[in-house]
């Protein structure tokens, strides 16, 4: 179900932001190839749940966004990130 731009919106305007995470191959690791996305989680300070959203719904505000945080590490043989790791509205 399509979550509302205006209500991703009012979230982060709040203090909530978009995580997004992928998991590759660890021989992926230290290349300049783009990550593509597994998913976009929105979090909001104080909430026990986060809000799962689509591809969809993080498009929609995308460029209302900028990135404050990324992050990359290996874990046996699967290299776990996030790209960018963390957004909030500018």
């Amino acid at each position: 179900m399509r979550i509302p731009e205006q209500v991703i919106l009012s979230a982060l305007q709040k203090g909530a932001c978009i995580k997004t995470f992928y998991r590759t191959s660890a021989r992926a690791a230290g290349s300049a190839d783009r990550r593509i996305p597994d998913g976009y989680v929105l979090e909001s300070p104080g909430e026990r749940n986060e809000v799962i959203l689509s591809h969809t719904d993080f498009r929609s505000v995308e460029k209302r966004l900028a990135e404050t945080e990324t992050w990359e590490q290996i874990v046996g043989s699967v290299l776990f990130g996030a790209v960018p790791g963390r957004f909030a509205l500018i």
